[in-house]
């Protein structure tokens, strides 16, 4: 009876296949990373809204809005009117600890942050989910429509310490408008702000428009 000969691979031909493998695997990997922390980046912007929004409308119930005072010297009274409202597992008034270094989208100065939070005074503060929180009474508008002169924003940082702690990847602004929290950029596509070479600071309303960190 003749023997059927049995075909494989020869060991150089495994050893080529598994450097290919290995070299697809090198190149498509850390695009897959970047891609999912991107995705998480973008469900913590969701979910910082959601929490920070919450507190602002339950803490107009207490008081409304136009009772409030939009001023540096009542900073502070405004944060303790949300605090109640807010999971806080540490908190930093004019210190450092809850916030760590920023830097703008396009990997430059981030305006008016400091090592302690954003503006002045700062208070900072991080929520038990693990993000950092910075919280300041503010003039600058973050392309949304209020009557107020000054307005009380939020810069969040969604991971945390976790870098890239960059505008518009995991850190956004929240403003409160003339009816409540809304994001920073306050359209649907974004602007020439929320793109690679700008600053990042209006990122927040495309993001969740879009539902997806896309620049």
């Amino acid at each position: 009876m003749m023997k059927k000969k049995i075909k494989a691979f020869t060991m150089t031909e495994v050893l080529v296949s598994l450097t290919v493998i290995g070299v697809i695997a090198a190149l498509t990997l850390p695009a897959l990373n970047i891609s999912a922390h991107k995705n998480a980046n973008a469900q913590g912007c969701k979910k910082a809204y959601a929490v920070l929004s919450e507190a602002v409308e339950l803490a107009k119930i207490d008081e409304p809005f136009d009772k409030w005072t939009y001023t540096d010297e009542a900073a502070t009274a405004n944060y303790n009117r949300i605090k109640p409202y807010l999971s806080i597992v540490k908190e930093c008034l004019g210190a450092s600890g809850c916030w760590t270094p920023t830097k703008a989208l396009n990997n430059g100065t981030a305006t008016n942050f400091t090592a302690n939070g954003y503006g002045s005074p700062t208070i900072s503060f991080k929520l038990a989910d693990g993000m950092n929180v910075t919280f300041d009474v503010h003039s600058e508008s973050f392309n949304v429509t209020r009557k107020n002169a000054n307005t009380i924003l939020f810069a969040v940082d969604v991971n945390g310490n976790n870098p890239p702690n960059r505008l518009g990847d995991d850190v956004f602004f929240f403003v409160l408008g003339d009816d409540g929290l809304v994001p920073a950029g306050n359209n649907a596509s974004g602007n020439g702000d929320c793109t690679r070479n700008g600053a990042g600071r209006d990122c927040a309303a495309r993001v969740l428009n879009e539902g997806k960190i896309n620049y």
